[in-house]
């Protein structure tokens, strides 16, 4: 069994065996054509570029000699001697380039050398015919001229015999001579010659003395200008010279074309053997070709055969059974078990494998619907509420708890709705939560309910969408987040009222040395400037109130006097299209309260409710006596007002509603905290578009303390402070108090004074000094170095506790910046100097 399995191949092996053999034969195939014709197009391009170029440089040569044998002749008519050797110069050049074409082969080269030395030949032969020629042309005019006058003189009517026949004679000498001049063969001319000679001897026997005179005149034109036979002899011979050296031409050009038909010739043989041998080629190839072409479709016809025999039988087999079963027909098997290892034979397993799942998926089935029936149960009676959507957004299902808690009535329409569409029927909307992410949001309604919505994808692009009311549990969050929040800036408060009480310092140091100039402008400006720092102490007062809660000096204050002082303090800070008015009740209105946080209240009341007012506005001041014995102050404006919920979260610390992004969002919590603490209560009133009314709500008291004016005396102290400016101030104000100041910018020069023997009245220094150093070291070391010195420890950000107050609690004291010279000499055990 296990040898049969190994010995028979697998269908897949099997096809792909068919496929790889066809797929060999095609690459095969393809491979000999493509070899077959590259090699063929290789020859060919080369056979045809060797030809081309071949036949190009015969025909070239062919035409280059025959236009040389062209030009030859036109030398025998040119007369001007440099016209007859520019154009043998053209010639010339003709032949160089022949010689180049023919490459140096033997065959053109001789022929190429003969033609050279013809054409030299030929142009040495024409050149005395340009001379021959004119000469020529002298003697038969004179010729000509004498001719003319003896046929005359033989002619005449009144000659004698004798004198006609002289005449006569004379004119056959002179026609003798003419005729060897103009005749063209050397034959003739020698014949012409002999007459001449013979008349010659005839006239010279007997001549008259008339005669004589015209015979010499004969003689002069033909010897004169040189021998008249010997030129015509010279002028034919060169002609013959010359025809023969065009011969010559004639002949070497015609054996230079006919080796260059030659050439054409041998490349139209080898031409024709490359494409014999190029035919052959491609003859094999196709043989090739049609070969492996009849195998690779045997090889497919096989396959084919064996495919459709044994796969598709038995893969009809196995879809009728499966069809069977998938009807319903449990019962429904295969005839009998396949005995192969191949593909067949393992679906067939994998059959009777597929039809026991399917028997025991019939039993989980039941279990399936039980379970379903559990969800169903779990679904609709879940106390949140449960949707689940189709990746389309559309509700596929949700239970009872989903419209419950949404408000909503139960559904009764037919079509699906989406889920946005289903929460923009009721009240609820998402608003934004800096814990907002994917798959998780929040809505509200108008009446506090909250609905925390979570969603889960699900593998197909569904999702889960879960409701869950958390409307108290958002409560208790939010009052948590409120007190994180308070103690955040708490810490924060710290910080600031530490740089800003350094500054402040300054300021006022500077405002006490203003106080000697008397010009009207300078009593204005430090009034103004007296204000202004008075506010910043009492607002660096409250932060640290408010971040540590410190003890408040609280004094009996005139709410009414402190509201109408500070109109012009309120005028400025308010924009010019913002009305102020002030309307108090008659008679002085006093509460226990600190007075500098009450005009920052008034301050930060008014800057909100000028912000409030978008264009042109009033606001109202008013300080009026309640039936129940308190003291009411509202601020009142006509600006755009809060909604319900914006008003809910308005007291809460770095809440602000500006749609600009500005603003701090403490004031309105300062404030609320300030009231609470004096024992007040504060109310908000407020309408959209209408505006806004904040009343603050005081205790009333009976009437105002008085202090007592402390002594003075001058002493020497130490000012530590690591801020220049800071010192500098607290410096003016003890000298100022009559005190001798030694100042230090640093913990060590502070440290080398304390240990000095120099004695010290009182020591005044930062808590926070270069290098991370504290002050509280320098104060302990004072305190016990020097036993009659008072220290006074000043920070922007003083502690609740500290180390040294309970051991010396008659010589130390603590104190905010900036500080006065009211506070330093109570502190010191003085009172202020005198103005």
């Amino acid at each position: 069994m296990k040898a049969s399995r190994i010995r028979q191949p697998s269908i897949r092996l099997l096809l792909l065996s068919a496929i790889g053999l066809l797929l060999v034969v095609i690459m095969v195939i393809g491979t000999i054509a493509l070899m077959t014709l590259h090699s063929a197009e290789d020859r060919l391009a080369t056979f045809h570029d060797q030809t081309l170029i071949e036949v190009s440089d015969a025909l070239e040569l062919s035409g280059s000699a025959s236009e040389l044998a062209t030009s030859a002749p036109f030398l025998m008519t040119l007369s001007p001697s440099f016209q007859l050797e520019s154009e043998a110069a053209e010639i010339l050049q003709t032949l160089e380039h022949i010689q180049k074409l023919g490459g140096g082969d033997p065959d053109v080269a001789m022929p190429l050398a003969r033609i050279h030395a013809a054409i030299d030949d030929l142009v040495r032969a024409m050149a005395p015919q340009v001379k021959y020629a004119a000469t020529l042309a002298l003697i038969d005019q004179d010729l000509e001229r004498l001719q003319r006058r003896f046929r005359t003189l033989a002619q005449a009517s009144a000659a004698s015999p004798q004198e006609r026949q002289a005449w006569s004679s004379l004119q056959q000498l002179v026609m003798a001579a003419t005729g060897a001049l103009r005749s063209r063969e050397l034959i003739k001319v020698g014949e012409h010659q002999s007459n001449y000679r013979r008349i010659r001897q005839e006239i010279d026997a007997d001549p008259p003395r008339y005669v004589n005179a015209a015979l010499a005149e004969v003689e002069g034109a033909v010897r004169n200008r040189g021998d008249l036979f010997s030129l015509r002899y010279s002028e034919l011979a060169a002609k013959l010279d010359a025809e023969n050296a065009l011969f010559r031409i004639r002949t070497e050009v015609a054996q230079v074309n006919a080796h260059a038909l030659q050439k054409v010739t041998d490349a139209k043989v080898r031409l024709q053997a490359s494409r014999e041998r190029t035919t052959t080629s491609l003859t094999f190839a196709k043989a090739v070709i049609v070969v492996l072409t009849v195998i690779s479709m045997i090889v497919a016809a096989m396959s084919a055969l064996f495919v459709s025999r044994y796969v598709t039988a038995n893969l009809h087999r196995i879809t009728d059974v499966m069809r069977r079963l998938a009807a319903g027909d449990l019962k429904a098997r295969l005839s009998k078990k396949s005995s192969s290892s191949d593909e067949i034979g393992q679906l067939s397993e994998a059959f009777r494998k597929f039809r026991s799942n399917a028997l025991r998926l019939e039993r989980k089935t039941r279990e399936v619907w039980q379970r379903n029936e559990l969800f169903i149960t779990v679904f609709q009676n879940i106390s949140d509420g449960v949707a689940v959507l189709s990746p389309t957004g559309q509700i596929l299902a949700e239970n009872g708890r989903v419209r419950e808690l949404l408000r909503l009535e139960p559904a009764r329409e037919n079509g699906r709705l989406t889920l946005h569409e289903l929460i923009g029927r009721s009240a609820f909307k998402r608003r934004a939560n800096e814990n907002d992410r994917a798959g998780f949001g929040e809505y509200a309604d108008a009446s506090g309910h909250v609905l925390e919505v979570r969603q889960s994808s699900l593998p197909d692009g569904g999702s889960v969408w879960l409701f869950s009311e958390t409307t108290e549990r958002k409560r208790i969050d939010e009052r948590l987040e409120e007190i994180r929040r308070v103690e955040s800036l708490g810490k924060v408060t710290g910080e600031v009222a530490h740089d800003f009480g350094n500054i402040l310092s300054t300021i006022s140091g500077n405002l006490h040395m203003l106080e000697g100039e008397l010009s009207p402008k300078a009593s204005v400006l430090r009034a103004r400037i007296n204000d202004a720092v008075e506010l910043g102490v009492s607002l660096i007062e409250r932060l640290l109130a408010f971040a540590r809660k410190q003890h408040l000096e609280p004094q009996q204050t005139d709410i009414a006097a402190i509201a109408e002082g500070m109109e012009d303090l309120l005028s400025m800070a308010l924009p010019e299209t913002v009305a102020l008015s002030i309307a108090c009740d008659d008679g002085p209105m006093f509460a226990r309260i600190d007075p500098g946080q009450l005009e920052s209240a008034i301050l930060n009341l008014c800057v909100n409710a000028g912000q409030a007012i978008p264009d042109r506005g009033e606001i109202e001041i008013g300080v009026a006596r309640q039936a129940d014995g308190r003291i009411a102050l509202s601020v009142r404006d006509d600006g755009c007002g809060m909604d319900m919920d914006t008003l809910r979260q308005a007291a809460e610390p770095f809440f602000t509603a500006r749609s600009d992004g500005e603003g701090t969002g403490l004031g309105l919590s300062m404030v609320h905290g300030f009231v609470h603490q004096s024992g007040g209560s504060i109310r908000i009133d407020s309408t959209p578009g209408q505006g806004t009314c904040v009343t603050l709500l005081f205790p009333e008291q009976a009437g105002p303390c008085r202090q007592q004016p402390l002594p003075s005396h001058q002493e020497q102290v130490l000012v530590v402070d690591d801020d220049v400016k800071s010192a500098r101030a607290i410096t003016l104000l003890m000298k100022d108090l009559g005190y001798s100041v030694v100042t230090a910018h640093s913990y060590n020069e502070a440290l080398l004074q304390v240990r000095s023997d120099r004695p010290l009245s009182a020591v005044i220094t930062d808590l926070q000094l270069d290098d991370g150093h504290s002050g509280w070291s320098l104060v302990q070391e004072a305190l016990e170095t020097h036993q009659d010195c008072r220290v006074v420890a000043v920070s922007g950000h003083l502690p609740e506790k500290d180390p040294v107050s309970n051991a010396f609690r008659d010589r130390f004291a603590k104190l905010p910046k900036p500080v006065t010279a009211e506070d330093l000499g109570r502190h010191l055990g003085i009172g202020p100097p005198n103005p």
